[in-house]
């Protein structure tokens, strides 16, 4: 069993260790701002190598209960945020994590990924949350309902590469629409705002290339042409690159030819 509910902070300790880190934590005053509300559920999709997994484990390890993160983020920019909910929010949900890339490469069959899921952390929900998620209870959707509905407790709920099994499973119709039931009923309908505080989803290319607006109408998504508010939080600014080349003494102009064709 993985640990999908309440994971711990080590994620983000592995990140900060492992260095060069670009401290992109002022996102966390942006989901912070939108939680219980309308604009709860963000999508953020960018091509690969721009940090979306990074700004996944960051939240997840800000919003978790089973972490213990204050140290970890004492040092970097939202602790010192005004009004950006940080003491307010810090460790304080019921967090769950699911990278579905995951799924799909630990899953014996890719067509049994969604019930993997499911099944998967409800054990997990049914452990940490006893007499409160019924037995014959198989949606994931319905557990949160029933758990929230006994505890008055609500989730966060992150999602790394939520479009992966769109891309591993192109000719699978019926595995994408069993996929597409689960997200509608994580995140769509009357209900949901009983059981989700907030949502931070990832993917590589925008919600609509999937067909799926009617599943996920409710996300506001941020995409790499209409970045919004974001721009700054995925991948690194000129001025981010221009401090990483003096702190390891690399020449910026050489930098910016690896990766601007107009330069070449």
């Amino acid at each position: 069993m993985g640990i999908y509910l309440n994971p711990s902070a080590d994620g983000l300790a592995e990140i900060l260790e492992g260095g060069p880190y670009v401290d992109k934590t002022e996102l966390i005053a942006y989901t912070n701002s939108v939680l219980g509300i309308s604009k709860k559920l963000t999508c953020f999709s960018r091509p690969r190598r721009f940090g979306k997994s990074f700004a996944a484990k960051m939240l997840a390890a800000y919003y978790s209960k089973g972490a213990d993160s204050g140290k970890l983020f004492a040092d970097l920019k939202i602790a010192h945020t005004k009004d950006a909910g940080f003491e307010k929010n810090l460790n304080q949900y019921d967090v769950i994590f699911l990278d579905i890339a995951w799924f799909i490469s630990n899953s014996g069959d890719i067509k049994s990924t969604v019930d993997d899921i499911q099944s998967e952390v409800l054990e997990e929900l049914r452990e940490a949350f006893p007499d409160c998620v019924r037995e014959n209870i198989k949606s994931l959707p319905k557990a949160l309902l029933q758990i929230s509905a006994k505890t008055r407790r609500k989730f966060f709920i992150v999602i790394d590469e939520w479009d992966a099994l769109f891309r591993e499973a192109k000719e699978d119709a019926e595995l994408q629409k069993s996929y597409i039931r689960l997200l509608r009923g994580l995140f769509k309908g009357a209900q949901v705002s009983q059981y989700i505080i907030g949502a931070y989803m990832t993917g590589i290319l925008p919600i609509k290339k999937y067909g799926t607006q009617s599943a996920l109408t409710d996300f506001r998504e941020f995409t790499m042409l209409e970045p919004g508010i974001l721009a700054e939080f995925v991948g690194f600014t000129e001025e981010e690159v221009l401090n990483l080349c003096a702190e390891y003494g690399i020449d910026f102009h050489e930098t910016k030819k690896w990766y601007d064709l107009s330069e070449q």
